[in-house]
C-alpha cells in the first residue's frame, strides 16, 4: 500500500494554532475526501468528526503517547493500535529524539517527523518549512503539492452552517474573538468594541449581531470588570472546546487575533479576518478558503489598523 493511501494519524503536543496548521499540512499531503485522520493531542480542536475528512481525535493522556518519552513495560494497546500499519505524521520533535525510536517500534507503514519549532531567521510559511523537513527526510512530496492553492479547508455539514450561533437569533452573527495566548499578541478590547457597533449599526451592509468569543485564558486572566463590561454590551460566548467549531462555521464571519480559534475558522471556511501585531503573519499566518490577514506595526496605537480598515476587508470577504 503506498502510504498516501493508507489510513494516516497526526501526534501533536503544541497549541491550538500550531495543531490547526498541523491539520492544514495533513490535508495537503492526503486527499482531502479520505475518510479520516485520527488525531492524538493534548490540546482539543473541538468535534471535528462530522467535517470531510473526519478528524477523530484522542486524547494524548488516553493513548498513552507518554510511553514514547520513557517508562517500562509494553507499549500501551490504544497507542499501538492508532500507529501500527499506518502513516504516522509526528510533530514531537526531531527525528533523533528516542520517541521517533519508539514510535518506529510501533510498526508504522511509514513515519515521518516534523521539529514544529520555525528556522531562526525564516520568512517562509511555517507549513512550508515543515514540508522541507519531510522532503529531507525522503517522503515525495508531488509536485502539484507545492502549486496547490492555500485555500484547502475543512468540508462542514452544511447543518453547521444553518444551525444557531451566538444568542441564536435568525440575523447573521459575526464572531469577534479578541483574545489570544498573551495581551501582547491582542488588538486593543476598545478596537473590537467600536467594530462591533458598528457592526450592528448594519456597515457590513446587512443586518448583524455582533457576539464575542471568550476562551479559557481570557476568562481565567482577564479582569472580572472587563468581562461583565463586555458582556453588558454585547452577547458573549464561551463555549466548551467541542462545541466551537459547530459556533465558528454557523457564524457569517469571524475578526480574531493571530490565536487558535482564528486558524480554526479560516480552516473550517468561515470568512475570517486576521489580526496580527508582534508575531510574524509571514511564518503563521492562518490557512483557509476564505481568510485575510492585517498585518500592523506593534509600535503604533492599536497597530496602526483601524476599524474602517477591518471592516471593509471584512465586507470585500463576506460579498466574495
Amino acid at each position: 500500500m503506498h502510504t498516501m493511501d493508507a489510513p494516516w494519524t497526526i501526534l501533536h503536543a503544541g497549541a491550538l494554532g500550531d495543531l490547526v496548521l498541523a491539520l492544514y499540512l495533513a490535508l495537503r499531503l492526503t486527499d482531502a475526501q479520505r475518510p479520516s485522520l485520527t488525531l492524538l493531542s493534548r490540546t482539543n480542536p473541538g468535534d471535528l468528526s462530522a467535517c470531510t475528512p473526519s478528524i477523530r481525535r484522542i486524547s494524548s493522556e488516553t493513548a498513552g503517547v507518554h510511553w514514547l518519552f520513557g517508562g517500562d513495560g509494553p507499549p500501551p494497546a490504544r497507542l499501538v493500535e492508532v500507529v501500527a500499519e499506518r502513516t504516522v505524521l509526528s510533530f514531537l520533535g526531531h527525528p533523533g529524539l528516542a520517541a521517533h525510536a519508539r514510535l518506529g517500534s510501533l510498526r508504522p507503514l511509514a513515519l515521518w517527523t516534523v521539529d514544529p519549532r520555525p528556522e531562526p531567521g525564516s520568512a517562509r510559511h511555517i507549513v512550508a518549512q515543515w514540508t522541507a523537513q519531510l522532503e529531507a527526510q525522503g517522503l515525495l512530496v508531488p509536485k502539484c503539492i507545492h502549486h496547490r492553492p492555500e485555500k484547502l479547508g475543512l468540508a462542514v455539514p452544511e447543518a453547521w452552517r444553518a444551525g444557531p450561533t451566538g444568542d441564536g437569533a435568525s440575523r447573521p452573527v459575526v464572531l469577534l474573538h479578541p483574545g489570544s495566548g498573551g495581551r501582547v499578541k491582542c488588538w486593543p478590547l476598545a478596537a473590537f468594541r467600536a467594530v462591533a457597533r458598528r457592526l450592528r449599526a448594519g456597515e457590513l451592509g446587512l443586518e448583524t449581531e455582533p457576539v464575542f468569543v471568550l476562551g479559557p485564558v481570557e476568562l481565567e486572566i482577564w479582569p472580572a470588570a472587563e468581562i461583565a463590561m463586555l458582556r453588558g454590551e454585547f452577547p458573549v460566548l464561551a463555549p466548551e472546546p467541542d462545541e466551537l467549531p459547530r459556533h465558528i462555521a454557523a457564524a457569517a464571519a469571524y475578526v480574531g487575533n493571530d490565536a487558535g480559534p482564528t486558524h480554526l475558522a479560516a480552516l473550517l471556511g468561515t470568512p475570517t479576518v486576521a489580526l496580527f501585531g508582534p508575531t510574524s503573519a509571514a511564518v503563521w499566518r492562518p490557512r483557509g478558503p476564505r481568510v485575510a490577514v492585517l498585518t500592523g506595526e506593534c509600535d503604533a496605537g492599536a497597530w496602526g489598523l483601524t476599524g474602517d480598515v477591518v471592516l471593509a476587508v471584512l465586507r470585500e470577504l463576506v460579498e466574495g
